[in-house]
């Protein structure tokens, strides 16, 4: 017979190994609801930007929220992934994609670039990190906690 004390760590293994990344897949999406992608103009419209959050004219209640349920996804599954980064780390990488998303719509009519949005998709980032590391048990500093600790030690619970 085999030992079935052998059976729950391979689990474990297996497990970690097969871990789905689906931030990749939340980038798409913000990159994709992120359009119109067509209107294009040759010259930057930087009369458009709203450089201080939350005092464009475009920046409507909705909008806000959405922008940042939006990015609660992309920072879970970026926290997930990541193991060891804290929601300082997915925080960065929710203003990058944003940002990447931002700097194309200045030259498109029908978007308006706005330090809200830059704003909203690293609180929801953040939001969204916190929560995962809350959810499994990891401490935000990256050190872990509850059962995953003891795991760690050898201790089975």
């Amino acid at each position: 017979l085999h030992s079935r004390a052998k059976v729950p760590e391979r689990d474990r293994k297996y497990k970690r190994n097969s871990r789905m990344r689906s931030w990749p897949f939340w980038t798409l999406l913000v990159i994709a609801v992120s359009g119109p992608w067509f209107g294009v103009v040759r010259e930057p419209q930087w009369e458009r930007v709203t450089w201080i959050p939350f005092f464009g004219f475009e920046d409507k209640p909705r909008d806000v929220v959405v922008n940042f349920l939006l990015f609660v996804p992309f920072g879970w599954s970026f926290a997930k992934t990541a193991s060891g980064r804290g929601a300082a780390a997915a925080m960065a990488a929710g203003a990058a994609l944003s940002l990447a998303v931002e700097i194309p719509q200045l030259f498109f009519r029908l978007r308006d670039p706005s330090a809200t949005d830059l704003l909203m998709a690293v609180c929801g980032s953040g939001a969204g990190s916190i929560a995962s590391q809350a959810f499994y048990r990891r401490d935000p500093r990256g050190a872990p906690g509850g059962r995953e600790a003891g795991e760690r030690c050898g201790q089975q619970q």
